[in-house]
């Protein structure tokens, strides 16, 4: 696979000033940087998991934001803040990063605004808390949102690094390996976590789990800054942004394989919707003590972990359309053991919650998995950038469903809310039908 080319577009005609000949720019390495960015990004992966699992939206966020306000709109407005900031802004940079000749600069810019976000973030819970609980609130979505955003604007040229370095063959292990070993460090800290949720005074609980997932999360974001990467040849004249979106729509629209996977990923979105209601939906109409949160915690990242090698088994062996239809049924598992739970014996009850809880991690991870390889499989190299900036920014509105399904579960009830997300599932199984196969090909074996 070793290829070479030159790190500037070449010497200069002539010689240098000094009377001698400009000597060759060093080539770059490419199979060195593919191994080095395989690895990069995988730790990337395992911090980002570790840190994340501290804040986890579905949990811990959740019950962060009904400390401070009753309203469940704003509880799932808060939990899906993360992914409509990672998703959203995705399409203002798509012309910026293609006229980019690197695109390293752009993640390692927004890696440091990311890493402020959350700073300012655990300040104003530590030092605003419950006490004040506006000004928290208002604090945290302000700064919790520039972590959010930023993530978003780096993410085009994140993926455009990976997808031009390392080889398509290797990516469902690498997303696979990422979540794997990020999920199992996060189980490791189960304990950790399950201490920190019992403290009784609420700046100092939050402010230690959202000061440990700072230091998780700004570690993982400065690991891939040390990525390699060769320059562009930008070979298009640059467009307007209004026209370089025309043009690139037009394209991605037109590819079934780009609609199938945006309506597979929309549907999943409406079957995780319910998911932050669960843990209220445990501690009000079901009435189980408190204490079963830090199970519920443990469950998500156990069934994380479990299903990480077989949904990577699953990719490498019968292809991307098996996988996500096996991440449809999954998903549905949660909303229906939701809707049995009253059904079943008071005792049982934890342990109904905590097999839904593990449903939605493995199906969380499943998604990730298949959605990322698909992405950059079915993306034209030359439109990389476009494909996945499109897609995600489609993609960032539905992912404020959480807050749609808190207004409903204002209205109706959350029974509601797991019935819709359960129907959502279904939706989203048959909408894989469409999706490419794409078995992955083990031509080159990625590094161990």
């Amino acid at each position: 696979m070793r290829t070479t080319q030159p790190e500037t577009p070449g010497p200069s005609a002539g010689g240098s000033s000094f009377g001698g000949d400009v000597p060759n720019p060093p080539a770059f390495d490419a199979e060195a940087a593919a191994r080095r960015n395989y690895r990069l990004s995988i730790w990337n992966g395992i911090l980002f998991n570790v840190g994340e699992t501290f804040i986890e939206a579905a949990t811990i966020l959740a019950l962060f934001v009904s400390g401070l306000t009753t309203s469940s709109a704003v509880v799932g407005l808060a939990v899906g803040l993360t992914e409509v900031g990672w998703y959203l802004p995705q399409i203002l940079t798509i012309a910026f990063v293609e006229s980019l000749r690197r695109r390293l600069p752009l993640y390692r810019a927004m890696a440091f605004v990311r890493i402020g976000g959350l700073v300012v973030t655990t300040l104003a819970v530590v030092f605003l808390g419950d006490r004040a609980p506006g000004l928290t609130l208002a604090v945290f979505f302000v700064a919790f949102s520039a972590f959010a955003f930023a993530g978003g604007f780096s993410a085009v040229a994140f993926y455009d690094v990976v997808g031009r370095t390392i080889p398509m063959e290797w990516h469902p292990r690498m997303w696979a390996l990422r979540l794997f070993f990020g999920g199992l460090l996060a189980a490791g800290c189960g304990f950790v976590l399950q201490r920190i949720l019992a403290v009784p005074d609420y700046s100092l609980r939050y402010g230690l789990l959202f000061g440990i997932a700072t230091a998780f999360i700004g570690a993982g974001a400065l690991t891939f800054t040390a990525a390699h990467e060769p320059p562009v040849a930008i070979s298009r004249k640059a467009l307007h942004m209004g026209v370089h979106l025309r043009l690139n729509l037009r394209v991605a629209w037109r590819d079934p394989s780009f609609r199938a996977l945006f309506g597979t990923r929309v549907a999943l979105a409406g079957a995780f919707a319910a998911a932050p209601f669960l843990v209220l939906y445990a501690l009000g109409p079901l009435a189980l003590a408190p204490a079963v949160v830090g199970g519920f915690v443990t469950a998500r990242i156990a069934g994380f972990v479990a299903s990480n090698l077989w949904w990577q088994r699953i990719a490498m062996r019968n292809g991307h359309r098996t996988l996500m239809r096996q991440v449809a049924l999954v998903a549905a598992i949660a909303p229906a053991l939701a809707l049995l739970a009253p059904l079943a014996p008071v005792a049982w009850r934890p342990g109904v919650l905590c097999a839904a809880f593990a449903g939605v991690g493995a199906a969380v991870s499943g998604t990730n998995i298949g959605y990322q390889s698909l992405l950059l499989a079915i993306a034209p190299a030359a439109r990389r950038p476009s494909y996945v900036g499109l897609m995600n920014s489609f993609l960032g509105p539905f992912m404020l469903l959480p807050a749609l399904a808190g207004i409903l579960a204002d209205w109706t009830g959350p029974v509601v809310v797991f019935a819709v997300a359960l129907a959502a599932a279904g939706a989203a199984f048959l909408v894989t039908a469409r999706l490419p196969q794409r078995p992955t090909e083990q031509r080159s074996a990625p590094p161990a």
